[in-house]
């Protein structure tokens, strides 16, 4: 079963940010195009600075991105593309509330990862309700 048309709507603008900001972060760090210069507070610039001086968080977060978008642009996959997001827009959340001004978007973010999260609860029971007792090992057994 597939999602109603506002819902699709959401899911399809979210991933179509984050694959822009994917693509555009490796580009940059491709030294295609000029890297983007946010107006930050000085303590986020600090922390990105750091993040910046590992040499891998970039990339790492590139790939999440565009990894994340490419499955939350299919609905069969979009539960995947929500969890590999989750890590990071906790820390954009946390970093845009805590060490920048720009709490609206940290915080618009993170609302819009939590209703698409909520929206695909039932992919996440499984992870939950997981019992591998001696009958879910029978059964197992039995399926093979």
């Amino acid at each position: 079963m597939g999602d109603s048309i506002p819902w699709r709507i959401v899911r399809y603008l979210y991933a179509a940010y984050y694959l822009f900001i994917g693509v555009y972060l490796a580009l940059s760090l491709a030294g295609i195009i000029a890297p983007p210069h946010p107006r930050v507070s000085v303590e986020s610039a600090a922390f990105q600075g750091a993040l910046g001086k590992t040499g891998f968080m970039f990339p790492l977060l590139a790939f999440t991105y565009i990894a994340s978008a490419c499955a939350l642009f299919f609905h069969r996959t979009a539960p995947l593309g929500l969890v590999l997001l989750a890590p990071v827009a906790v820390i954009i959340f946390f970093t845009d509330t805590l060490l920048d001004t720009a709490w609206v978007l940290g915080t618009l973010n993170a609302v819009v990862l939590a209703a698409l999260a909520w929206h695909f609860r039932s992919a996440y029971r499984p992870l939950f309700s997981y019992s591998a007792g001696l009958q879910g090992a029978v059964r197992a057994a039995h399926q093979i």
